[in-house]
C-alpha cells in the first residue's frame, strides 16, 4: 500500500522512526518498519554536532534525502523546515526532495530564525504566510 493511501485509510497511525543517514535507514528498513522519518534535528546533531538551530541547509538535506532513498525501498517522509524561505523557496523545497526520493514533508509554520520545535525562542508565521507556502508546496 502506497504511503498516500496508508496515511488516509483509517487504522493505527503510520510508524516511521527517525534516520540520520542511508545506515540508521536501511536499519530501520530491515526492522521492518513501514516509513522512515528525517529530521532536520538528527541531521545537526549527528553531522554537525550542534542544536538544531536552523544551520542545516536545503542543500544538506537535499543529499541526506538522495542517500537515503538510493539506499531504502520504504517511504520517506522528510521534515522541510520552513521551506528555506518563502513561498518560492518551498516550491523549489517540494521538487528536490521529490525528485530525490521523498515521499511526503512535513513542513513548519515557524518565523525567521528557525528553531526546532523542542527549544525555547521559537515564533509562529502569520496565516496568510504558511497559506502561501502551502498552495507553493502543492
Amino acid at each position: 500500500m502506497s504511503l498516500k493511501a496508508r496515511l488516509t485509510t483509517p487504522g493505527p497511525a503510520v510508524h516511521a522512526p527517525g534516520a540520520f543517514d542511508a545506515l540508521s535507514a536501511l536499519l530501520i528498513q530491515q526492522a521492518g518498519f513501514e516509513a522512515i522519518y528525517l529530521s532536520g534535528a538528527s541531521i545537526a546533531y549527528t553531522q554537525l554536532g550542534r542544536p538544531d538551530l536552523g544551520l542545516v541547509s536545503f542543500d544538506h538535506v537535499a543529499d541526506v534525502v538522495a542517500r537515503i532513498c538510493e539506499r531504502v525501498d520504504i517511504p520517506l517522509i522528510v521534515d522541510a523546515d520552513t521551506g528555506f524561505g518563502n513561498a518560492l523557496n518551498v516550491a523549489r523545497t517540494v521538487k528536490v526532495f521529490e525528485r530525490n526520493g521523498a515521499r511526503a514533508i512535513q513542513l513548519e509554520d515557524q518565523t525567521f530564525p528557525k528553531r526546532c520545535g523542542h527549544l525555547a525562542g521559537k515564533g509562529v508565521t502569520s496565516t496568510k504566510d504558511m497559506v502561501g507556502k502551502i498552495h507553493a508546496a502543492l
